[in-house]
């Protein structure tokens, strides 16, 4: 085990216990694997990158573990939990990364399962083995899931499927992925982490590991864990992440203060990423912060897949051709060919390009929407549900073309009691549907009665507002 155990502010060691709030990490990858393909240095550079954001973090971190390939057993696990984040008060938050190869059971049962591997010795963690491990460590504590399928873990995705972390409002969980989904990869021999996922890439660079919080989007400075959520869901178009947690808004993540690591582009800042097809162009801005040729990617969402063989690759030429001197760049990037009536999905990736070194800097969920003067807004959920069966409320929202929709529940008194989405961008999907869950909490994360409320969702289409609603009972 490599471990770093961080001092606290002398400050911080004269406050009484209980007024004083400290964060711990357990940062977890396996790698070499028996039955499933080995990811290489891909687990350790996601380590590398993360660990390196929460060692800039400010207030310092009470403590930081690293487990890299050395994890094969559920014992070994919870060994390194108990050591890593056992310590832990019900004042402090403890945060779980977990790096590895998610897997669907071949009973075809929609259950979903992490490996364990440290080379040698193979191991399935279920959702629910994975809450009796954290059962014993106190105060709140935040789960990240970087795998494939790892949205099945929380129930999501899988008809009927219960969600075992929804029996302790202390745990949120954050996925890289949905049910169906697969976790990408970005390779390069150059990069000093060499290979990472884009999930830890986009995380990583939202928690501020090369200067600025780019997921603190109100720029106040602090981040919260419904921030940071909002920022990958865009950040990180490959596949859509997922969150499980009561109390989002109010839950403060470590962020790091200053740079910790660096490279050529940063401070990336986005216009609007729902085009209309009439003006389909994109405005963003970026720093560069030594000479560097910029190379852009665009792929797009067709036949229900991305289309990474058909991607188009251009450098940025608005300097004649020349490699971007260092300061502050604006762009409006033009889609090429895009008529009236087309809508769709894409891919934006930005690259620093230095002799044969090529970083990926930033990525962005782009969508494209197109006249559709027939576009009709379609909700859909159960007529009810039972949180008590540790399962949450399914909701689909169907257009015909990309969209930005807000979907809120309201009592039955009409009074707003939790928002789901607010101007969200809908997400690429094989069958064309977006997903939301609702858990039956208010929005500050209390159950729920028992009785009937209404889901409503709207979402403007070509300058027409679409409204849909669905009449929902929670049941005891």
């Amino acid at each position: 085990m490599r471990k770093r155990l961080l001092l606290l502010l002398s400050l911080a060691l004269l406050l009484p216990a209980f007024a004083r709030a400290d964060t711990r990490a357990l940062l977890v990858a396996c790698s070499d694997f028996v039955t499933q393909p080995d990811l290489g240095n891909a687990a350790s550079g996601n380590l590398q990158m993360l660990d390196s954001a929460l060692l800039g973090a400010r207030p310092r971190l009470a403590g930081l573990s690293v487990e890299d390939g050395t994890i094969g057993t559920e014992d070994a696990l919870r060994a390194a939990v108990e050591d890593a984040l056992g310590a832990s008060t019900e004042q402090d938050l403890s945060i779980l990364y977990l790096c590895t190869h998610g897997v669907l059971s071949s009973a075809d049962d929609g259950q979903a399962y992490l490996l364990l591997c440290d080379g040698q010795t193979e191991t399935p963690l279920s959702a629910a083995r994975l809450c009796e491990l954290l059962s014993g460590v106190q105060g709140e504590k935040l789960v990240v899931l970087d795998a494939c399928y790892s949205g099945a873990l929380l129930g999501r995705g899988v008809e009927g499927a219960a969600s075992p972390f929804l029996a302790d409002p202390s745990v949120q969980v954050l996925a890289s992925a949905g049910a169906r989904e697969a976790g990408w990869y970005y390779d390069s021999d150059r990069l000093a982490t060499g290979a990472v996922s884009y999930f830890a890439s986009a995380l990583s660079t939202g928690l501020g590991l090369y200067g600025a919080i780019e997921a603190d989007v109100n720029g106040d400075g602090a981040l919260s864990l419904r921030e940071l959520y909002d920022y990958l869901r865009a950040a990180v178009p490959s596949s859509t992440c997922q969150l499980l947690s009561s109390g989002a808004d109010a839950l403060a993540l470590p962020a790091a203060r200053g740079a910790t690591l660096s490279r050529p582009l940063t401070g990336f800042s986005y216009g609007a990423s729902l085009l209309s097809s009439a003006d389909a162009a994109l405005t963003f801005s970026f720093t560069v912060a030594r000479e560097t040729a910029v190379q852009y990617r665009l792929i797009e969402y067709a036949d229900g897949c991305w289309d990474w063989d058909g991607a188009l690759t251009f450098l940025d030429d608005a300097e004649g051709g020349a490699p971007l001197a260092p300061g502050r760049k604006t762009r409006a990037l033009s889609l090429p060919g895009v008529t009236r009536e087309e809508s769709g999905y894409l891919m934006l990736q930005v690259f620093a390009q230095t002799g044969d070194e090529v970083v990926l800097c930033s990525e962005r969920l782009l969508a494209v929407q197109g006249d559709a003067p027939d576009a009709q807004l379609i909700l859909s959920c159960p007529e009810t549900f039972s949180p008590g069966a540790l399962r949450e409320l399914p909701v689909s929202l169907s257009l015909p073309v990309p969209a930005e929709a807000t979907v809120s529940v309201y009592d039955a008194g009409g009074a707003l009691v939790r928002r789901l989405a607010r101007s969200e961008l809908t997400h690429p999907s094989p069958d064309g549907v977006t997903r939301l869950y609702w858990d039956g909490r208010d929005a500050q994360g209390e159950p729920l009665p028992a009785g009937d409320y209404v889901v409503a969702a709207e979402a403007s289409v070509a300058g027409r507002r679409l409204k849909a609603t669905a009449n929902v009972r929670i049941e005891p």
